[in-house]
């Protein structure tokens, strides 16, 4: 048995642009997390990439692998 999941409607939040509201609407992701990646943007400017949000104090290995699919730089 086999599972697909299409994933061509699935709406990623721009880690550049989202605020602390936006990024917390998801599931794994509480106002800390949030509040933590949109502090570091503020601080350091724009993420390059998806992987940079792992340079936050609050996402972990664990966690990375949960919200990066759902995350973008724009």
């Amino acid at each position: 048995m086999y599972l697909t999941i299409d994933t061509t409607g699935l709406k990623k939040r721009n880690i550049n642009s989202s605020t602390v509201e936006e990024l917390k609407k998801h599931p794994y992701i509480n106002w800390n997390v949030a509040n933590a990646i949109v502090a570091y943007r503020e601080e350091h400017g724009s993420y390059k990439n998806v992987l940079d949000i792992r340079k936050t104090d609050l996402v972990d290995e664990d966690l990375y692998r949960k919200i990066a699919p759902y995350l973008t730089v724009e």
